[in-house]
């Protein structure tokens, strides 16, 4: 029986089809853009609704082709912070038949993590998990299997983008605004790693990717096959990849080898939250994740006692 699991994110909708043993099936992605215009005002535009409720009905489409029986979709940051992001939910429901769960912080986290995790089983050693979206961003600092803590904070990239409106690309004063956000926010990151202190990041999924293959073509590197489920970045090519990412204009991020034409415009502020928690944690390692939120999602609901069955379509 084939599961299909929709993650409604601020930025992109993603699909999974997979089987009951956890084979891949189907993976596909809508970039619906759903805090654009909204999140500096706390409200997702009716263009951006619009959008929300056409990438659900393709998604649940698309899904029952390859096989699906049953769907649970789960959104995030957009939608929780925002006033009419309940509204959207229910409409949702209403037109497409999908139930939506708006998960908080903690419940995002969790699953992030769960997915993470089996893409690096054997990963036991103290390690920082970082999630960037458009909303949000999620962090966990994990070993030997378990969480010893975890938090999410509103600095996804859409929501930094929209509260700074930067020039392209930022000024030297720009950054250094948005610098002095990102510190004061993070503090109580800076406070865990104190208690627990590691030197690897593992970046999941979304701007990692993309990142990781702007990287990889600069270097000469084979970028990720389809659907792969890790890699290590090389940390003395990671600065030079960076910096470019960081300095260039949207035009000519796009324009990169290994670009994400969807990433581009805010992908150097996923670089600049990138750098600064690298040089906090005096990162030795870089590793990367392809698994993220739905694939903890579809761990999770693999328990017959699963408390999600309510937003299966």
């Amino acid at each position: 029986m084939q599961t299909a699991i929709l993650d409604l994110g601020t930025n992109t909708f993603n699909l999974l089809v997979r089987s009951p043993e956890g084979v891949l099936t189907f993976s596909d992605k809508i970039h619906v853009r759903l805090g654009e215009g909204g999140l500096r005002d706390g409200r997702i535009t009716s263009d951006a609704a619009q959008r929300a409720v056409d990438a659900v009905r393709q998604h649940l489409a698309r899904a029952r082709e390859h096989g699906a029986v049953r769907s649970y979709a789960f959104a995030t940051s957009a939608m929780r912070s925002t006033l009419n992001g309940a509204e959207l939910a229910n409409r949702i429901e209403r037109e497409t038949g999908q139930p939506i769960h708006i998960i908080d912080g903690d419940q995002e986290a969790a699953f992030i993590a769960e997915g993470v995790a089996q893409a690096w089983p054997e990963l036991h050693e103290r390690h920082l998990i970082m999630d960037i979206g458009g909303g949000s961003t999620e962090l966990i600092i994990r070993e030997s299997g378990r969480n010893l803590w975890a938090q999410s904070f509103t600095l996804g990239v859409t929501r930094l983008f929209e509260r700074f409106l930067p020039s392209d690309p930022p000024s030297a004063a720009q950054w250094s605004e948005i610098d002095a956000h990102l510190e004061g926010e993070l503090l109580p990151l800076w406070d865990a790693l104190e208690s627990f202190p590691c030197h690897i990041l593992l970046g999941s999924s979304g701007s990692f990717d993309t990142l990781y293959n702007v990287m990889a073509k600069r270097v000469g590197l084979a970028e990720l096959d389809m659907g792969q489920a890790r890699a290590e970045f090389d940390l003395d090519h990671w600065p030079g990849a960076s910096e470019a990412v960081q300095s260039a204009t949207t035009q000519a991020r796009i324009l990169m080898p290994g670009m994400l034409a969807m990433r581009a415009e805010t992908l150097h502020l996923s670089a600049r939250q990138i750098d600064l928690v690298l040089a906090r944690l005096n990162a030795r390692r870089m590793l990367l994740s392809g698994f993220a939120l739905k694939e903890g999602v579809w761990s999770s609901i693999q328990d017959p006692k699963n408390p999600w069955r309510a937003y299966c379509w």
